[in-house]
């Protein structure tokens, strides 16, 4: 039986792949199903493991599925039902330090490393970078206090569960949308029972089980637009916080504000402002905040609810989850937000990794001698894209004009470079507004 493979087996060939929708592409499609075929198989050999007997083992094997070939929506409840222990997650979260990276997705994680230099991998190994261990949380250039680790800006789950609730009513009661972690309860098989359920609802009739925007909401979930580096301990936080909910507005807004307490970016208000305001530079979050930097809301209920969390200066949890009128607007407001920014990280590694928009390597010739010359010495891009990092990115400033701003001081940060004609190649492919 032949297994679902990684579509790519570096970002480079991804980059250089001319037929690939790059902001678009799907990172369930780089499951390495046969390496996990692999590993249970292992597994299944060994006396105990785990406390799990042989026959545990021989069923998830005989479970197995890839998670590319079907609808964005089947693909997608095919990746939750994958039990926990698989260690494959799209935006390269693992549970605990030291695993070996192989046994999950080394992808986005090769993109957080390429565009702000995390530091996960564990030094003095040898080898390919997919058989090291890594870290579950590491430095980056954003800070070297501050541990990142990764995360999905925008779950698509909650509010899937949500419309199906709203939508289609008890008949969902047993998908109860306000258990957001009910796919990694224990390993008695109900996860993928429940996929399965919902699965075959969907290849029945996928229109009646969803909205076009929920379905093109499925389709942009896992795609480079959507994945960021948030504090350490963060993203587990604000996804079983109720009142948060693992929406990526309300958590910017208590990143921000500290309506809990808890304080990610530092405890002073003006350290706090000042972190804020370079993490939404450092990592392309310009379309959630305002001119002010304050950040924007998703939906009317999340606007609501941020205004009620400023009077009472804490957190509110009700009023977190947006009226079924508003699903449909809510997702059109995150998959626009998820295509611009995926157009502007690709552009980023491409000048990061010196590929232009044919796939070609590019000779690119700036020797970046800037201030973080030694920090940055290992950090295997290009002398622009440092210099960019450094100029642009990496600082306090507040650009009022989004996108349009910041391509704007790029393309003057590197005006009279030697690679002037290459950056403003790579951007010119970008929207201006």
């Amino acid at each position: 039986m032949k297994r679902q493979a990684p579509k790519y087996d570096s970002l480079r060939a991804f980059l250089k792949a001319p037929e690939e929708r790059h902001e678009l592409f799907d990172i369930k499609e780089q499951f390495d199903e046969a390496l996990w075929h692999t590993h249970l198989q292992q597994l299944s050999m060994q006396e105990a493991s785990g406390g799990r007997d042989k026959a545990f083992y021989r069923e998830r094997m005989d479970s197995l599925r890839p998670l590319a070939g079907g609808t964005a929506l089947v693909n997608f409840l095919q990746y939750k039902g994958l039990p926990k222990f698989c260690d494959f997650d799209c935006d390269g979260t693992i549970r605990k330090d030291y695993l070996r990276q192989g046994y999950y997705s080394w992808f986005p994680r090769e993109i957080y490393r390429t565009l702000w230099n995390w530091q996960d991998m564990c030094r003095g190994q040898d080898g390919p970078f997919w058989a090291v261990t890594v870290k579950q949380f590491a430095d980056s250039c954003y800070d070297d206090i501050i541990k990142m680790g990764p995360d999905t800006m925008n779950s698509f789950w909650i509010t899937f569960s949500l419309y199906l609730v709203t939508h289609h009513g008890d008949t969902y009661k047993w998908n109860n949308f306000k258990n957001t972690v009910f796919f990694r309860e224990g390993e008695n098989g109900r996860q993928r029972h429940r996929a399965d359920r919902i699965k075959a609802l969907i290849e029945a009739d996928e229109d009646y089980i969803a909205s076009a925007k929920i379905k093109e909401f499925a389709e942009m979930t896992h795609t480079v637009g959507n994945l960021t580096l948030v504090p350490a301990g963060y993203n587990g936080y604000r996804g079983t916080q109720p009142c948060i909910k693992d929406y990526f507005d309300l958590s910017l807004e208590n990143l921000a504000h500290v309506r809990d307490g808890k304080c990610y970016l530092g405890e002073d208000a003006r350290i706090r402002e000042k972190n804020f305001t370079r993490y939404v530079n450092t990592f392309f979050l310009w379309d959630y905040v305002d001119a002010r930097y304050e950040v924007l809301p998703l939906c009317g209920s999340h606007k609501s609810q941020m205004k009620t969390q400023e009077r009472l200066g804490r957190l509110e949890a009700k009023g977190v989850l947006p009226a079924k009128e508003e699903i449909d607007g809510l997702c059109t407001a995150i998959n626009d937000r998820i295509y611009r920014r995926g157009l502007f990280v690709v552009a980023m590694l491409r000048i990061a990794l010196g590929i232009d928009a044919e796939g070609r390597d590019a000779a690119l010739r700036h020797v970046y001698d800037g201030a973080h010359r030694a920090a940055w010495e290992k950090w295997n891009v290009s002398g622009i894209y440092k210099k960019i990092m450094e100029e642009v990115f990496l600082n306090e400033t507040r650009y009022a004009d989004g996108y349009r701003g910041v391509v704007d001081l790029i393309l003057r940060t590197a005006a009279g470079d030697p690679d002037e004609g290459f950056v403003a190649d790579i951007l010119s492919a970008l929207p201006r507004s």
